[in-house]
């Protein structure tokens, strides 16, 4: 097969210490800008149902939850 005639060499001279946190690529600024056509598109008015709303929570407490961080190559 072709693929077994394949020679990869990786430069590993002048390489940026890799990014291993969340914090790390914010830092470095080491991220990407979501392109506008994922965005949401926005349906009802927010603020207007939350006011109407038969149920309200008056306080909350949110723990951290995981973060999830994509690393691409």
């Amino acid at each position: 097969m072709a693929s077994n005639l394949v020679v990869v060499d990786y430069d590993m001279e002048n390489l940026e210490p890799p990014i291993l946190t969340l914090e790390e690529a914010v830092k470095r600024s080491s991220f990407f800008e979501v392109p506008p056509f994922f965005y949401p598109k926005q349906v009802g008015d927010a603020s207007k149902g939350m006011a109407e709303a038969d149920h309200k929570i008056l306080s909350a407490k949110v723990g951290e939850g995981k973060k999830i961080f994509h690393f691409k190559t």
